[in-house]
């Protein structure tokens, strides 16, 4: 994949976009030859005139989480603490999710390419597998946040330390944090409803429902700015992965669908396997970050509306030679279904 225009910006194009999909605000960061242009912004990010979209605005980033989740784990095997393919729930029996006896024969390397069996999100300690491990697929943010607890307890450290420890601070990542903290309502984007009235921020964690935060599977706070330098650091430095590891994760584990393969963190195109992509879903929050560990070429794109997905992968195929978006497209449709 290579992006044709790394210094893209078309004001009557995007007011286009915005109108056809209701999409109220977007920025965005496009990477050509490992080089990222400067994060360009269009739209708004409240009622209010004045309240402009930038290139550092937030956005809860959801499921673009797990990507950088994935790449702490992959670092922590690199560093002998567990291992890819022995079962895990032995390392922290205490942690319980379910009395199903197949929680332990799961590995890492099911977990995150969402072949584990457990379902994306249920009750616990009563998940209910949805398959045998390894024998199929099924995208799981319920195997990542166990695999979370995994880590928390043998590390002796939590979720978000880890984060601020091996991505934020060490990429300059200023604006982003893994879990909600007053600072991000200065320069967080509203969503819209359906009639265009901004929809109120949260102003606390969430620790209700099934997936409470801290959580690996959605709760990092971030923008294209931001996010894009989780990618250059992938692209530039392998993740600061061992070869092997960093090859196990850029290449296919699991089939999702008869065009999406799924690597360690990241969906992996049938038709050019040498691209890595994820999305984010959360409500109004819908982003995608694209990029091809050949060419070194990416982009990444967060939106605050509802249709943001439709705008996010009509922009991929505006400044990209994407030769697989209606497939992504397609998976994203059905992906947590």
């Amino acid at each position: 994949m290579l992006v044709k225009y790394p210094n893209y910006f078309n004001e009557k194009v995007f007011e286009d976009l915005s109108r056809k999909h209701d999409v109220y605000g977007f920025n965005y960061t496009l990477i050509k030859n490992g080089v990222a242009s400067k994060t360009k912004a269009y739209g708004l990010k409240n009622n209010s005139p004045e309240e402009r979209m930038s290139s550092n605005t937030i956005f809860e980033a959801a499921s673009l989480t797990k990507s950088l989740f994935a790449t702490l784990v992959l670092r922590f095997i690199d560093r002998g603490l567990f291992t890819l393919d022995d079962p895990i729930s032995k390392l922290a029996p205490e942690i319980v999710i379910t009395k199903d006896k197949r929680i332990e024969e799961i590995t890492i390397r099911q977990i995150l390419s969402h072949a584990s069996g457990l379902p994306n999100w249920g009750s616990k300690p009563n998940l209910k597998f949805l398959f045998n491990p390894g024998t199929d697929f099924s995208y799981s943010g319920e195997g990542y946040y166990f695999l979370q607890k995994i880590l928390e307890k043998i590390t002796s450290k939590d979720f978000c330390s880890h984060f601020y420890d091996e991505f934020i601070r060490p990429l300059s990542m200023d604006n982003s944090t893994p879990v909600w903290e007053p600072l991000i309502l200065e320069n967080e984007s509203h969503t819209f409803s359906d009639d265009g009235k901004a929809i109120e921020l949260r102003d606390c964690i969430d620790t209700s429902g099934n997936a409470p935060e801290p959580n690996a599977a959605w709760s990092l706070y971030s923008g294209a700015e931001d996010y894009s330098k989780f990618m250059l650091e992938i692209l530039n430095n392998q993740g600061h992965l061992s070869s092997i590891m960093y090859h196990e994760m850029v290449s296919p584990q699991s089939q999702a669908t008869e065009h999406v393969y799924w690597g360690l963190g990241f969906g992996i195109p049938a038709r050019d396997q040498n691209v890595i992509w994820h999305w984010g879903d959360n409500g109004g929050y819908k982003h995608l970050a694209v990029m091809d560990v050949k060419t070194k070429d990416g982009m990444c794109i967060f939106t605050n509306g509802f249709n943001g997905i439709d705008l996010s992968t009509e922009f991929l195929d505006l400044v990209t030679d994407s030769t697989f978006t209606k497939d992504i497209a397609y998976f994203i449709e059905i992906g947590e279904k």
